[in-house]
């Protein structure tokens, strides 16, 4: 629903960058936890991982290329 959301503010206020990132499936206690549930050790990616990948779309986004649209946390496109 958060993700509407974003989509919404990002039409509402044009002169404001908006959209929603997965942060992928990190390695934190619910993560791991679920990672488990499907016989695997831990989550896919760290939380050092997930947190660089972010900062790095963040600081690459423009109102013009990402505003409105879903992004990963390793800076692919995600389609609604």
């Amino acid at each position: 629903m958060q993700h509407w959301y974003t989509k919404a503010i990002s039409v509402e206020e044009p002169w404001l960058t908006a959209f929603p990132v997965d942060p992928g499936w990190v390695q934190t206690d619910l993560g791991n936890r679920g990672a488990e549930e499907f016989g695997l050790e831990k989550a896919a990616i760290t939380i050092d991982e997930s947190v660089q990948g972010l900062l790095k779309l963040i600081d690459t986004s423009t109102l013009k290329t990402h505003s409105g649209k879903m992004w990963l946390y390793d800076g692919r496109e995600e389609p609604w």
